[in-house]
């Protein structure tokens, strides 16, 4: 999904993962409308396995992921990469763009969300049963049929260190951010929702970063 002129900035987002990726679109949409009435280009892939990619995700590796962020990048043309959430664990095959990175996390918060999501929704999903996410599987998380490679690399995955970074986070949330914003954690919503607030703050954070 693309919005915006064919010249100019193009920001490749890197979304985030799993359930959150749901609970977010909304938002990422009206961002990018947004980011177009500015005059600045905005691309959402599909990570393999999810969206309207014809591949299954039982049989993708974390690294499909990561080639995938990378021929985004290529495909689109990016000037700039904006990361949402988990998408921030892969924004880094792409190293030598100026990265602006919107709260993200460590892997194992990310896979500890998505278990303790389904442990309050499925009492039989007792502590052998999450401990088997990570060795056995297919296992059904925030919706997705994850394999256990999948689910050991994200809890593996760290944010890495890149040369050219802002991080952006809400006003509510913990960690180091070069900036902080007003709006809610759409992402903790049962259902997807958008939100004006967030999303003009947002919008506001890119088009000063772009300059």
């Amino acid at each position: 999904m693309s919005f915006g002129p064919a010249d100019g900035h193009q920001i490749l987002i890197v979304p985030p993962l799993f359930e959150e990726l749901n609970r977010t679109r909304k938002l990422l949409s009206d961002l990018m409308r947004a980011l177009a009435g500015r005059g600045i280009a905005t691309h959402l892939p599909d990570l393999p396995g999810t969206g309207e990619s014809e591949a299954q995700l039982p049989e993708i590796q974390w690294t499909d992921w990561r080639h995938a962020v990378d021929d985004a990048a290529k495909a689109s043309d990016a000037t700039e990469i904006f990361a949402v959430r988990g998408g921030c664990l892969l924004d880094d095959v792409v190293p030598a763009l100026p990265h602006m990175r919107f709260s993200p996390g460590q892997g194992k918060s990310v896979i500890r969300d998505l278990i303790r999501s389904r442990s309050l929704n499925d009492p039989d999903f007792d502590s052998a049963a999450q401990k088997a996410v990570f060795t056995d599987g297919p296992t059904l998380l925030g919706g997705y049929p994850v394999s256990a490679a999948l689910a050991s690399a994200v809890r593996d995955a760290d944010i890495a260190d890149l040369p050219d970074v802002r991080t952006i986070r809400l006003e509510t949330e913990h960690g180091d951010a070069d900036r902080q914003i007003a709006g809610p954690p759409l992402w903790r919503r049962a259902e997807p929702t958008g939100s004006a607030e967030l999303t003009d703050a947002l919008t506001t954070a890119i088009a000063e970063w772009t300059g």
